[in-house]
């Protein structure tokens, strides 16, 4: 038994969901689960994100209404209930959200490091640790070091770590590189905070120099968000193919963060399904949803 099987248990003991491995799931029909939603019940959300909240309710309607069959819930940083309100959703729905939880504040105490994490994760519906590192404050314990005892022992246990970090790709490198059992994961393609158009892409060849580590997948996440032209959004085809010449299939998940799209949740879907269509059958079942059950142990409920 591993260590994430001694320490954590499959997502599937923590959430009543059963687990089916890499090769089972490929013979489920297409199953799309987003990558990213931030919910909130109360208050007025940040920046670029809708004003109004996105409560279970609504996220249930809305996924309805543009064929998602599950998310993942990011916990943002608007709600001071930190991770209740989404860990209360998946616990509600089970087999419709998972979360991917942010850090307490103030971060986790190193002292008995793994016990305090193993028991943070052990909550129902929690599938991984997301960190934000996309603003000067929220980067410096990255750049300063304090996270460096966390890296081994997110390896060890078998978390999945999602990171946004935006002009610190090579971080991620660093880490990646003396970490390669480390499952992790680079959000919003990398792109930088506020950017759009082909701007937003600049930093390409630092993302997919990524590629080179096996352990790194990355999230197409609100993709669309960052074109400047309307549906079906062809300015951005050209950097997605690079993303998916780099990394393939197996390594890139599509997501809406549908709390900041100026367009339609169903257009945000089928730009993937309907509007790429160098990405064969079997890629858009990875990219729409295999990829991120195989990573957290969700297995695809219904038959092909």
């Amino acid at each position: 038994m591993s260590p994430s099987d001694c320490d954590l248990g499959s997502l599937a003991a923590r959430t009543g969901i059963k687990r089916r491995d890499a090769g089972q799931i490929s013979e489920f029909r297409m199953l799309i689960v987003d990558a990213q939603i931030h919910p909130w019940a109360r208050g007025e959300a940040t920046g670029h994100h809708r004003k109004s909240p996105i409560t279970t309710e609504i996220l249930l309607q809305e996924m309805a209404s543009a064929g998602v069959d599950r998310a993942i819930l990011v916990p943002p940083l608007w709600d001071r209930g930190g991770n209740a309100y989404a860990l209360s959703a998946a616990k509600a729905h089970p087999d419709r959200f998972a979360v991917m939880g942010l850090p307490p504040a103030g971060g986790f105490d190193p002292k008995n490091g793994r016990g305090r994490l193993t028991e943070w994760m052990n909550q129902p519906g929690m599938a991984g640790l997301r960190f934000l590192f996309n603003a000067p404050d929220r980067a410096a314990p990255l750049l300063d070091g304090a996270l460096e005892w966390i890296w081994p022992l997110a390896e060890d246990l078998g978390l999945v770590v999602a990171m946004l970090a935006p002009g610190r790709l090579d971080r991620v490198a660093g880490i990646a590189e003396r970490h390669p059992r480390l499952k992790l994961i680079v959000d919003h393609l990398g792109v930088p905070r506020g950017a759009s158009g082909p701007r937003a892409f600049d930093h390409l060849p630092e993302l997919i120099a990524l590629s080179r580590f096996a352990n790194v997948s990355v999230k197409a996440v609100a993709v669309c968000d960052y074109a400047q032209d309307v549906y079906p959004f062809p300015s951005v085809e050209a950097p997605l193919r690079r993303v998916f010449d780099a990394f393939g299939p197996g390594r890139v998940m599509w997501g809406s963060d549908l709390s900041r799209l100026k367009h339609s949740y169903r257009e945000c879907v089928t730009h993937f399904t309907e509007g790429l269509p160098w990405l064969s059958d079997d890629d858009l079942r990875q990219v729409m949803g295999t990829n991120m059950c195989r990573m957290v142990g969700w297995m695809p409920p219904v038959a092909a």
